[in-house]
């Protein structure tokens, strides 16, 4: 089975590509605009494949200078524009010397996402329902197991279970984690239902797709094409070889307890406490 998202979880597809430049306002007969008390200012924002707008203060020159109420009248023309255009979210990162358009910016929705020691980053969901914006962390991980069995069913209405993790991919100062390292996690998972029924707010297609086609069609990533010769391999080969099963065990906080994945372990060594 497949499927495209509109969200950032694995196998998501581009959906928005390249860059914008946002200019509310009235154009000037230079080509510039204007907008109330903004002395011809600009905003420019870039486009990302999630149909979001990020806009980096720090390169917009003609701000400096730009008083708190003239910034806020540029702002909210950009976010109507944004709205008339379909976009979903908007990121305003501010350079720490133009924190006085913070206030501006939460008058008129934006929360705070995270900081780092000269800027910090804030976002305005404007798309429908709840925010999916993702969370701001250290490192950014995919799905498994029981994540991985709720989010296919949501998403697509298959009932699964999971059976082991496949693989995982690591990046350092990933752009899609804001510039942090970003784990990726691919599990398998055995269908219990077959039936699609999916979300289509969160995906634009869902279908079942032979595995060999996947594994040959040079329309997906290499990640997508490698977990599918992977899968074929077990398929033909057994699954123990390229499984890494999945056991929980107690941790060190009573009461508590944590999945561990790894090759499948013999019982005679899960036994033993000891070299022979």
């Amino acid at each position: 089975m497949w499927w495209v998202r509109r969200t950032r979880y694995w196998f998501s597809t581009l959906l928005y590509a390249g860059g914008a430049r946002l200019r509310p306002g009235r154009r000037t007969a230079s080509g510039g605009l204007e907008t109330p008390g903004s002395c011809g200012a600009e905003l420019q924002g870039e486009l990302d494949r999630f149909g979001g707008v990020s806009v980096h203060l720090s390169r917009h020159h003609t701000l400096h200078g730009l008083d708190a109420a003239a910034f806020r009248r540029l702002l909210q023309a950009a976010i109507q524009q944004w709205r008339s255009e379909g976009r979903i979210a908007a990121w305003l990162h501010i350079p720490i010397l133009q924190s006085h358009f913070i206030a501006p910016a939460a008058s008129l929705g934006f929360c705070f996402h995270h900081a780092k020691p000269h800027s910090s980053t804030l976002t305005l969901w404007l798309g429908e329902g709840p925010s999916r914006l993702p969370g701001y962390a250290t490192h950014q991980v995919g799905v498994a197991a029981d994540t991985a069995v709720r989010e296919v069913f949501e998403e697509t209405g298959v009932k699964s279970e999971f059976r082991s993790l496949l693989s995982i991919r690591q990046q350092h100062r990933s752009p899609g984690a804001f510039g942090m390292s970003d784990m990726y996690l691919v599990c398998r998972l055995q269908p219990r239902s077959f039936t699609i029924n999916f979300c289509q707010q969160e995906c634009l297609k869902c279908e079942w797709i032979d595995l060999e086609n996947l594994a040959r069609t040079k329309h997906t990533t290499p990640i997508t094409s490698r977990v599918a010769r992977l899968l074929l391999y077990g398929l033909r080969e057994g699954f123990d070889k390229i499984d890494l099963s999945m056991e929980e065990l107690p941790a060190v906080y009573t009461g508590l307890f944590y999945k561990l994945y790894h090759r499948e372990l013999p019982e005679s060594y899960k036994a033993a406490t000891g070299a022979d």
